[in-house]
């Protein structure tokens, strides 16, 4: 009976050992997808706020601005709900160990956050050129089929797409959780699907066909939609790329001193990611020399 009570004790610890792990994978990911998808979404929405009808009303009094608030509306609450959530806490300082709490100064929890979502930031820098470009093909194809504001509508759709991609990241963290970690995908959706924004991607969708609906019976030339796709591959590569994922982390950890308690750990921390971001690398080229990546 002890060997039994032991073993089962041991199974729940590796689940608890595993699911960590699954948490910096997801947060790593989601840390840049989501972040700087929101960051394009952001660009676009300033974009949107030009469009001739931004500011009017439609039937029923309701104006086109609302689906695009109710957007940011959803985003805050999704913001909301990471830093406030009583379950599955993933920016609770106070759920950390002692040890890893030493590392930050006197920060709140939506301090924690903010230093989280800032990782978006140099990877929406580094990876803009292939937004813009992105937003070129699309307008181009706009114009070609005579779509009137073909400047603005097309940078709501490179929104969508932003949102879109990173629903995709967020989809790629999961199976590598599932597979990497062997851990039930059902139980990694319940605990993760906090940072799923298909929810605002449907949302946006819905925004960007409410303000330029001429668009929906429009179907690019082949040619068009293979540049398109191209750009969407690209940039989706980009922001799956395990050296942007660590570098877009690294830097902002390094901007960000205010977050740690000394500048010993922060130093700390930066060697930590250096050393997993190393043993990625090898990792990848085993998988490649066996033919498995």
């Amino acid at each position: 009976m002890a060997e039994k009570e032991k073993k089962d004790s041991m199974t729940m610890d590796e689940m608890q050992h595993r699911m960590a792990a699954a948490a910096s994978v997801v947060k790593l990911v989601c840390g840049v997808g989501n972040n700087a998808a929101w960051l394009v979404v952001l660009e676009a929405y300033d974009h949107a706020k030009q469009h001739s009808r931004f500011n009017q009303s439609m039937k029923g009094g309701k104006r086109y601005s609302w689906f695009f608030r109710r957007v940011m509306k959803l985003h805050h609450e999704y913001e909301d709900h990471l830093v406030e959530t009583k379950t599955n806490r993933m920016f609770h300082l106070a759920d950390m160990d002692e040890k890893t709490r030493k590392k930050y100064g006197d920060i709140s929890d939506r301090d924690y956050y903010d230093f989280w979502a800032a990782i978006g930031g140099p990877a929406y820098s580094k990876t803009h050129p292939l937004v813009t470009s992105l937003w070129n093909k699309y307008r181009l194809s706009l114009e070609a089929n005579g779509i009137r504001e073909a400047d603005k509508v097309a940078w709501v759709m490179v929104g969508q797409v932003a949102l879109e991609l990173a629903g995709s990241l967020y989809d790629s963290a999961i199976d590598e959780c599932e597979k990497g970690y062997e851990l039930p995908r059902n139980l990694l959706e319940y605990v993760f699907g906090q940072f799923s924004l298909k929810h605002i991607a449907k949302e946006w969708y819905r925004a960007m066909m409410t303000l330029a609906p001429e668009t929906e019976p429009i179907k690019p030339s082949e040619l068009e939609e293979k540049n398109i796709d191209l750009g969407i591959r690209q940039l989706q590569e980009a922001w799956l790329n395990h050296d942007l994922l660590y570098e877009s982390t690294q830097e902002t950890v390094a901007d960000y001193d205010e977050v740690f308690s000394t500048k010993g750990h922060q130093k700390k921390v930066l060697r930590e990611i250096g050393e997993i971001r190393e043993d990625t690398q090898r990792e990848y080229e085993r998988l490649k020399k066996e033919g498995k990546e």
